[in-house]
């Protein structure tokens, strides 16, 4: 009988599953950011509010009328490295002469309208996805008028408007940039100010 005893423990103990740990591998899935800021990309509609500085459509002697020159195009990308869209711009300067007997001044300004063209470089070099390097060129018209203090009020000095011009733009926020660019187009040889991707 004890044999018997020992024998049914013996077999209790052999049947007993000994419960395997649970090792379970949690994934962590870190999700990239890649969405939310990229300089450019085909379909964006781009808006550049600037101002320009260094307008060289007024000769020596003139003095500026307004401290800046404002501008503002849009661009819509059509390939992820080109995008096509207009200019708009505006510029006014002064002349006095100031002689013995005679006192004569008259204001010109200009306003140019066009389209315009850039060349997005970020994939060719591999940039940042905040940065937004560029160059292009624009063709349009400038409209000019004179007025002066004898009275006189025309349009003088109008014809095509052509320009070349690199940029960049800085993305502080998604849709947001600061920019700059270096060239002669739309009244001035330097643009700087805020974009935006509508």
């Amino acid at each position: 009988m004890a044999i018997g005893v020992i024998a049914a423990a013996q077999s209790k103990s052999k049947s007993k599953v000994v419960p395997k740990a649970k090792t379970e591998t949690k994934a962590v899935v870190s999700k990239s950011n890649n969405s939310s800021i990229r300089a450019y990309s085909e379909g964006d509609n781009l808006l550049n509010l600037g101002i320009g500085i260094g307008s060289p459509f007024f000769g020596s002697g003139y003095s500026s009328s307004l401290p800046v020159n404002p501008s503002v195009s849009f661009e819509k990308g059509i390939t992820e490295e080109i995008s096509v869209g207009g200019q708009v711009a505006y510029a006014s300067a002064k002349y006095n002469v100031d002689v013995p007997g005679a006192n004569y001044s008259f204001k010109q300004s200009a306003f140019y309208i066009g389209a315009r063209g850039s060349y997005h470089l970020n994939e060719l070099f591999k940039l940042d996805p905040k940065f937004d390097v560029y160059g292009g060129a624009s063709l349009g018209y400038v409209i000019a008028s004179v007025s002066n203090n004898q009275g006189f009020n025309g349009t003088t000095g109008s014809g095509v408007g052509f320009g070349l011009f690199a940029g960049g733009k800085y993305y502080f926020a998604n849709n947001t940039s600061l920019f700059a660019e270096l060239g002669y187009q739309s009244l001035a040889v330097v643009n700087v100010g805020i974009a935006f991707k509508l």
